[in-house]
């Protein structure tokens, strides 16, 4: 059975919205970036059947962590 691979990115950080670079750095998602990661999940709920079965990977930054507790939301 093949398999489908999702690659998200993370949503908008404070970072991101002041144009700073931010490497290793961590900045705390905005409430846009907030709103991003929740579309990006009901999105992916509408395209796949179990959300329950996910296997979902993310980067150690707190960045990409806010970003995947949204999604599964």
């Amino acid at each position: 059975m093949p398999r489908i691979l999702y690659l998200l990115r993370h949503g908008q950080t404070r970072y991101n919205a002041e144009l700073r670079l931010q490497g290793r750095c961590n900045s705390e998602l905005t409430p846009r970036g907030e709103a991003q990661a929740l579309a990006m999940g009901n999105r992916l709920s509408e395209l796949l059947a179990d959300p329950a079965s996910w296997t979902l990977y993310a980067s150690p930054l707190g960045r990409a962590r806010q970003t995947a507790e949204r999604v599964c939301q």
